[in-house]
């Protein structure tokens, strides 16, 4: 009687636990909110492109400032992608934090906090081939084209069905590369990453992007359903942080 009172005890206060953070069985050390990443700018990299250097971007400093008001710390940890929902599920990581379209597919999987920051699809392409990509229809006669495994830009391809042929990348910042070598004559990637990384100034001078009329689309952060509690402080910190200027200043420190 008494294991089966323990039991039942047990039981119960896995429940309690799950809709505070990741469910029964999993210890957070030290209250650390593992969130899940890919290297890009000007989300999240690497400061002077040095992996030795400070983890720095939009999401990296608004996850650090969030997680501080919430009385946990960040450990950034770098995920495949296309394995994001996987990674979450499975707890390894807390949090999917990384300029993350919100779609109602994922909703289906994962809980998304409201959205804190605008972003649209974009093509990169090389600067004297920019005049043959004008418009959503143009983009389907690419002899191919670069896209994120995982990503809204493999979406938008699947989306409009071109006939390309589509060369799958671990990131996005792969896809640039794509298209500087020439490997893939476009790449279709998140505006926020194109204006950061073409262009006059950037290691990719010889590229720009053009925005030939794709939806706009929002960004959010995930996490696992059951995590209700973290999902409802999130939402309370971007309300806040949209009032307060605090996106807005980070919109101009990294995206200006």
């Amino acid at each position: 009687m008494k294991k089966t009172v323990a039991l039942a005890m047990g039981l119960a206060a896995c429940v309690a636990a799950a809709g505070a953070l990741g469910g029964c069985g999993e210890t957070k050390e030290d209250n650390t909110l593992v969130i899940g990443i890919t290297i890009y700018a000007p989300m999240n990299y690497y400061e002077n492109d040095d992996e030795s250097g400070k983890l720095i971007g939009f999401d990296t400093e608004f996850a650090e400032k969030a997680c501080a008001e919430l009385g946990y710390t960040p450990k950034f940890q770098v995920i495949d992608w296309e394995q994001k929902i996987f990674e979450l599920q499975s707890n390894k990581i807390d949090l999917i934090w990384n300029g993350m379209t919100i779609t109602d597919e994922l909703k289906q999987e994962i809980a998304i906090s409201d959205s804190y920051l605008e972003n649209k699809q974009v093509v990169v392409v090389k600067a004297e081939n920019a005049s043959k990509f004008t418009d959503i229809a143009s983009v389907g006669q690419a002899a191919s084209i670069a896209v994120e495994g995982g990503s809204a830009g493999e979406s938008t391809v699947t989306d409009n069905s071109y006939t390309s042929k589509v060369n799958k990348m671990t990131a996005q910042s792969d896809c640039l590369l794509e298209v500087k070598t020439g490997s893939s004559e476009i790449a279709i990637i998140d505006y926020t990453m194109a204006k950061a990384m073409t262009g006059a100034g950037t290691d990719y001078a010889d590229l720009t992007f053009v925005d030939v009329g794709y939806a706009g689309e929002e960004y959010g952060i995930g996490m696992r359903k059951e995590d209700t509690d973290l999902l409802k402080k999130l939402n309370d910190i971007i309300a806040k942080y949209k009032t307060d200027g605090t996106l807005d200043a980070l919109t101009r420190k990294y995206m200006a």
